[in-house]
């Protein structure tokens, strides 16, 4: 009997192990293999929060350790780093004070991020070229049509991959809110 009890506490401590490796090692594991990617098909649609839904075309992996589908993405073609985040600012905010805004939660959180001269874009945004280090690129800020929200986007790559920024404006310009947004 006694030789039961100690085999089934052995097994029961594996099994206790073997959990605890699972949990605590795998986040540790994944950390070491650095950030995963998933490869995105041509035509793919991803889905911002409740609010928007954007379609990126061929080439286009999804960082997804880095991405949170309730409020932000992150995505990568070539050397271009496109993040496309969904934001709430004050419901009276213009697009104007939309890019002031990107600009100053930029400085914020440390980055050396230079914004240029906005454009219109669209029937409720800017676009303007930005700046980070030797990146270069090109941000966006649109208004939801209920003004409740809105929606920035920023790519920033190497200078000379022309068409890796090109995909990135066309994801920008393909981004569309949904009903009720």
């Amino acid at each position: 009997m006694q030789d039961l009890v100690r085999a089934r506490t052995r097994g029961l401590i594996a099994i206790l192990a073997a959990a605890v490796l699972l949990v605590g090692g795998w986040p540790l594991l994944n950390a070491a293999l650095g950030d995963e990617t998933e490869p995105l098909r041509n035509g793919a649609r991803l889905t911002l929060g409740d609010a928007a839904r954007f379609t990126v075309g061929p080439g286009w992996t999804l960082r997804t350790a880095e991405s949170d589908p309730d409020s932000s993405y992150l995505l990568e073609r070539g050397t271009v780093r496109l993040r496309l985040s969904l934001v709430t600012p004050p419901r009276d905010a213009t697009p104007a004070q939309l890019w002031e805004g990107l600009g100053r939660v930029a400085e914020a959180s440390g980055e050396h991020v230079e914004l240029g001269e906005p454009v219109p874009f669209g029937r409720r945004g800017l676009r303007g070229p930005v700046a980070e280090g030797r990146a270069v690129g090109t941000a966006t800020v649109q208004r939801a049509p209920d003004g409740g929200g809105a929606a920035e986007t920023t790519a920033l790559g190497e200078p000379g991959t022309a068409a890796d920024h090109r995909a990135a404006d066309n994801v920008a310009a393909s981004l569309r809110w949904l009903e009720g947004s």
